[in-house]
This record gives C-alpha cells, structure tokens and sequence, in this order.
C-alpha cells in the first residue's frame, strides 16, 4: 500500500509539474514579437521598430499615421493589461471584474461622468488630433485582432478585451486629470478640521505657502459626515487605484547656456507620482514624415507628454491649481431631482448607469445626476447633504490632448507657447529650452477666475450665483517668462508668483524646500565660474538632503537625554547633515521621530480618524514653528486626553521614547544597525492583484531606499503605511540642447507590463540608484532588435 501510494504521489507531482511547466510556456507565447516581419492592413509604408537592450522601441515610420499606429502596437503588446485596467477605472467598470468590492468606486466613478466628458470632448479635436488618435486606436486592436496569448491577468480573471475606442484614450487623460487637479479633498478636510478645532487653528495647521518662500517667477456637522464618507472614497482612490494624493508632485528646472559647458541650456525633469507596476510611463522614440520625437509616453495616449524633438525640449511640474470647487446643493424635498437655483426650482440632468457585478445576473441600477455645477458626488455617501462637483476637466470641449501633440511638432518658443492656446488642464508647470538657447516658462490651463472672496477653501452655496466662476484666467496673463535674465528657471510645485499676483491660482503649494535645495545646488555648483554640465544635472537629482530636517532638528536637540537610549540616538542625530541616504541610522531615527512628534502634538485635539485623514494628506510643517516658540505654542503641545500639563519639550522628549520603542520593534535593540533603507522601501503594487494576498508576492516588487518627503530625491510615505514609499520620481531626463544624443532619461520598473517578461522590473535598482538609460535619437544612434511592419 506504501508503495502504492507512493507512486501515486510521484504520478501527481509529475502531472501538476507537466500542468505548471505547460502554463508557464502557454503564457510566455503572450510576450511581444520583437523581430520579423508582420503584415498590417492600412499603413501608408513600411515601418521599422527598433528594440533597444533595456527594450526601448524606435518607431521609424514613412508617415505620422503610422508612427502613431506603430504606438498603438508596441503599447497593446507591451502594457495591454495596464490599458484595459485604466480604461476600467475611467469608465467606472470595474465590478465587471472585480465582484463587489469595488461597486462605490464605480458609483463614485459613474456619478463623476470622465467617459462621458471624454466623449464629449471628441467634436472639439481637431482633424489633426483626431487621426492621430484613430490611427492609435487602430493599431491596439490590430494586434488584438492578431489573436495573441493574452497577458497572464486577463487569463488568470478569464475576461477578453474589448476593442480600445478613441474614447478610452480621453478618459485616461481625464482621470490623469483627476490625479493632478485635486482640490477637493482639502476642502473637505478643512471643513472637519474647523468644526473640530476652529478656523484659527486649522489655519495654523493647513497654513498656506509662506510669504518669504521661493517662488517661480519674481512678480456644518452634517456636511462633515458627508466629508468623512467621501474622504473615505478618495483614500480608496489613491490607495487602491493610485489616483490623486498630497505628494503628486515634481520638480524641474532649466538653465542657460550662459551658465553650461556647451554654451546651450540644459534641461532637467522628473515627475513624481503614486508609485506602481508597471510604470505609469511607456519610453519611446517616434519618427514620421514630419513627427520625431523621444521621451515618455503614458499608455493608452498617442503623444510624447515629455521630452523633446529635433528643435526643443519640454518638462512638467505639477502647477497645484484648484480647479475644483463644492458646491452645497438645496434639493426640492417635493422632488428630489431638482435643485434650487436663486429661489427657483431646477431639474437636475439624470444619466441612467447600469453597474454590473461579476457573479450577478442583473445590473445594479444606478442614476448619476448632477447640477449645473456638476456631478453630485454626494450621491454615493450614506448622508442626506448633497456636494456638487464643478472641475474644469468635465466641460466639453476638451481640447487639451490637441497642445500635447502640438508641442510634439512644436520649432520654437512662439511655436510651443501658440500651443497652449488649447490647454484645458491639468495645469502644469511647463519650462521650455531649444537648440537656440532659448528657455522658457508658461503656466497654462483653464483656470477659474472667482468673485471676491471666494477662496476655494470651503464649499459655498449653490443655490447662490454670486458664487459662481467668472471665466478663466486670460491666457495672456497666466504666469509665464522667457529668457530670464538670472539664466535659470526652478519648479518643485512651490507657489508660482508672489502676492501681487491679481488672480487665485491656488491655496495649497508645496513648501519650498525642494525648490530651495536646487536652486543652492545651482548656485553652489556655479560658483567661481564653473559651467553647469549633465553629470550636475544628475547629481543634483539623486540629492537626498533634506532642508526641511535641517530647519527642525536643531530644535528638537534642545532636549536632554534621560537614558542611555535617548542619549545614543541624539549623538546619531548631532553628527547628521541631514543627508537621508538609506544607510544612514540618523535619517531612520529623525524620520520615525517627525512622525511620531506628529501625532504626540495633533493625534489628541483631532479626534478618531480625522488625524489620519489629515496627515496622509497634507503633513503640519507647523511643527518647526511650534518648537521655535514653545510658549506661544502650548495649546498644541499639551495633551489634553491626560491630566497633567506638557510642555512642548515635553511632548517632544515622549514622541522620541515612542520613535525608539517603535524601532527596536521592528528593527531589534543594536541600535547600529537602524539604517533607514532597513525600514524606507519603495512599493510598486500591482492592479489589482496587490489585493491578492497569493498573488502578491508574484506581481509586486520593492526595494530599500533613502530620502524623504522633502529630499529633491523625493520618497515620501504614508502613515497608514508607515515608512513604506508609496510615490517617487516616476521618470527623469536630462537633455543637453548642444547634442540631443547626450540626453538620458529612466523610469520606475521597466518597459513590460507583462510578468514573465524580463523587462517587468530590470530597471528597478537603476531608477533608485539615479542611474539613466541614453535618449538615443535617430536612426544611426540606435541597434538591437528590429521589426517591421509592413503594408498587406
């Protein structure tokens, strides 16, 4: 019987090895051809696609249309799961497959109407636009109608794609929008903080951009538990979907030829935004009849969004714009699809959305209305308190994908600027540098210009016109600057223009300590006449010195040690410069203490969750402030859960004991060996099977990692994840104007969205050591492997 049983066992091995083996060489027939030849109905000529080592594609293209379609290929083949998630989020479609989970989103997503914008923008592209996109659109699904081994997610949820619609494309340049535009979140958030400690105090919490900062350019209780509940939505959104987030931010910046080597500017990028696998950025190479262009593609989109061309070179950082305003709404108790508009009954606009539910037969049935502020975001929360939505990026007549292409065939400065002219959002900082050396800054995008006293911080009554937007910001005033005279143009997504300035752009900078930082590496670098080079430029992107430690650590030393533990690690913190490397035991020691000092300061006065809703949003820098002037200050320092009274030292010296009690936990009592990439990780969780537990360690990947929020290196983290990295630098360039050749650029994981691709994650340590693959331009600049497409 043993033996029996034995064989049997063998014979089962055997057959689920054979099974295992099997599926692992099915699945692999879903990796993209990269060589020979393929037949394709529709192109104007032959095209050759040129893959690089780290498996870059080069589109060499007899036409525009087939460049474009070529892109559509290459993305189908490389990041077809991505595309088919995206258009999902866009469209409010997951439930299809994702069961029950995720049906508030979808309400959420349906009520919000992107795929219905995304449709309505069409009518207003141009010709031009709308043949780039169509061509886009036709190359996806001719390789979907090649009838290829689909990518494992698809198998592994047994779901087929639809046909890829121009429309999907729009939606996803909707919901990056979305991702970059919020504002409506903090407006909820300031509504719970005043009802829970005051408009004096929240102020002092959310305090707005400081005065002497570094700019770009010189010159009620139910409506809280409304809050509450879409607060919660959005946390789902940023945390499950990587949509949106206080830390989507970004630095650039773009010097002179006065002030480089070659004697022709130099230009530098790097976005940052919620971190995932795959990239959020596809690279490539784009050469037509009269395109040619090479930088970061967003799957899904037919455009360089940045990068360069033969004549110039372009970088964005997010502008923080509020562009997003609530609206509280009056409905009819006698009919509750109208509202009240000045003392008048309105009729809401009603669109029927059947939800469907993987496992279910029938359709949840779902109305998304909305005023004529927008959609009622309100509709999905369990209050009685309707918010009306009003963003700039669901007005039809959307042309923004029209400027991205336009800047893609873009000569000159006059060129680049005309571009803008039909930029809707979301409102970035763009610099701008050609082979002329000429550079450059514009601000554009529709930007609301609002009645006096109107601050966009709260929602304002929507029954009331006098809250109404007035237009936009004229494009002639919108901030911009050409060839500065100090020869160098900073962004890192601190205020644009100072107080002067005659119109609201926004309430919610980022303190201007990245923006500081690069500016005194520019000016440190350069003095005693040295030229700026690429090697500069590179070192002054992987700079992980944190200024924002700087400014509050000298405080916080004020405190004497009482035990041998405490005085350990305040000697760590006296020897540190406040370089965040991940080796460093000091930066592991000051981060855990910023955020535990943190929560021993607010966590007491901010009751329940709202603290976490506050901090993962918006951290208090109030805290330097608070230690400079403790007796001014000792409202926030004391602990009013407890009887006796502390002093901020006090509270300072008890966060320190929760910061090393916390790390001996997880890291053990040797002190020695608390180096910060022990616990600061970079996450890049997969869609959606980071929610898998079983299939998680297979789609994830993580790695160590120095820096923090404020490090030009930026790594913040979230506190519902404590010390786990969940946004980066998402992708960088450098392009030199004297040789495009010498250009770099990188991005997060790697060029494949497919797991058994050996480009899924190959780039992973290279983009964290700040490491760069070459912007090779141009036919003779590039070699590997070669496919063509080639008309039937």
């Amino acid at each position: 019987m043993r033996k029996v049983l034995f064989s049997l066992l063998v014979i089962l091995l055997i057959v689920l090895a054979v099974v295992l083996v099997g599926g692992w060489f099915y699945l692999r027939t879903s990796l993209p051809q990269t060589t020979g030849v393929v037949k394709v109905a529709g192109l104007d000529g032959a095209t050759e696609i040129v893959r690089d080592q780290a498996g870059v594609p080069h589109i060499f293209a007899s036409t525009d249309h087939d460049a474009f379609f070529s892109l559509g290929y290459l993305h189908a083949q490389d990041r077809l799961w991505q595309m088919e998630f995206q258009r999902r989020i866009g469209a409010g479609r997951l439930s299809e497959i994702l069961g029950d989970t995720t049906i508030d989103t979808d309400k959420f997503l349906r009520t919000l109407g992107a795929y219905r914008a995304a449709e309505a923008a069409w009518p207003a592209l141009k010709p031009e636009s709308q043949a780039a996109l169509q061509a886009y659109a036709d190359g996806v699904n001719h390789w979907l109608d090649e009838r290829h081994t689909l990518p494992p997610e698809f198998v592994l949820l047994r779901i087929e794609p639809e046909p890829w619609t121009t429309t999907d494309s729009l939606v996803w340049a909707k919901m990056l929008a979305w991702d970059l535009g919020g504002d409506w979140d903090l407006e909820l958030l300031r509504l719970r903080l005043n009802q829970a400690i005051g408009p004096e105090r929240t102020a002092q919490l959310l305090a707005s951009f400081p005065i002497s900062g570094t700019t770009i350019l010189t010159a009620t209780a139910p409506v809280s538990r409304t809050a509450s509940t879409l607060l919660k939505i959005d946390d789902s959104l940023q945390g499950n979907f990587h949509l949106g987030g206080l830390d989507v931010g970004s630095n650039n910046w773009v010097v002179a030829g006065s002030r480089t080597e070659t004697g022709k500017p130099l230009l530098a990028n790097d976005p940052h935004l919620g971190t995932r696998i795959p990239s959020i950025w596809y690279l490539v190479e784009m050469q037509g009849d009269q395109l040619h262009a090479t930088g970061a593609t967003l799957p899904g989109l037919p455009a360089i969004v940045i990068g360069h061309n033969a004549h110039i070179s372009w970088g964005v950082t997010n502008l923080e714009p509020d562009v997003q305003d609530l609206y509280m709404e009056h409905i009819n108790p006698a009919n509750p699809n109208q509202y009240e508009v000045e003392g008048r009954w309105e009729d809401m606009n009603i669109v029927d959305e059947p939800i469907y539910v993987k496992g279910q037969g029938k359709p949840i049935r779902w109305a998304a209305r909305s005023t004529r502020h927008g959609p009622l975001i309100s509709d999905v929360s369990d209050t009685t308190t309707p918010l009306a939505l009003r963003w700039t990026a669901l007005d039809p007549g959307d042309t923004t994908i029209d400027t991205f292409l336009g800047i893609n065939y873009a000569a000159n400065w006059d060129e680049f600027r005309a571009s803008f002219q039909t930029f809707f959002g979301p409102s970035q900082n763009f610099i701008y540098a050609d082979v002329d050396g000429n550079i450059g800054y514009i601000g554009p995008g529709h930007i609301p210009v609002r009645v006096l006293g109107d601050n966009g911080m709260l929602p304002v009554p929507g029954w009331d016109s006098k809250h109404e937007w007035r237009g936009w910001i004229p494009f002639d005033k919108l901030p911009q600057t050409y060839n500065p005279t100090k020869g160098y143009i900073v962004t890192a997504n601190n205020r644009v223009i100072g107080p002067q300035y005659p119109y609201l752009l926004s309430n919610d900078w980022a303190p201007p300590y990245r923006a500081n930082r690069i500016i005194e590496l520019l000016e440190q670098i350069s003095s005693n006449g040295k030229k700026l080079t690429v090697a500069d430029m590179q070192s002054i992107q992987a700079d992980q010195t944190s200024t924002q430690a700087q400014e509050l650590l000298p405080l916080l030393l004020k405190i004497e040690p009482i035990n041998k533990q405490e005085t350990q690690a305040l000697e760590y913190l006296r020897q540190w410069n406040g370089n965040a490397t991940r080796d460093s035991i000091a930066a592991t020691l000051y981060e855990a203490w910023f955020i535990q000092l943190g929560r021993a300061m607010f966590a007491d006065d901010l009751r329940g969750d709202l603290y976490q809703e506050m901090a993962n949003r918006t951290y208090p820098l109030f805290l330097a402030a608070i230690m400079a002037d403790p007796e001014n200050n000792a409202n926030w320092c004391d602990n009013v859960l407890t009887i006796p009274v502390e002093t901020c030292a006090d509270t300072a010296r008890q966060a320190l004991d929760d910061t090393l009690a916390d790390l001996t936990q997880r890291l053990g009592k040797d002190m020695t060996k608390w180096e910060w990439g022990q616990v600061h990780q970079i996450q890049y969780p997969h869609s959606p099977f980071d929610q898998v537990p079983g299939l998680r360690w297979i789609f994830d990947r993580s790695i160590a990692n120095g820096g923090d929020k404020y490090t030009v290196n930026a790594a913040p983290i979230k506190l519902d994840h404590l010390y786990d990295q969940t946004w980066a630098p998402s992708y960088r360039q450098i392009v030199d104007l004297a040789d495009l050749n010498q250009s770099l650029f990188m991005h997060t994981t790697g060029q494949s969205g497919n797991i058994l691709s050996p480009h899924y994650a190959d780039l992973i340590e290279r983009h964290r050591d700040v490491q760069y693959l070459h912007m090779s331009f141009g036919r003779d600049a590039v070699s590997g492997d070669v496919l063509q497409l080639e008309p039937k």
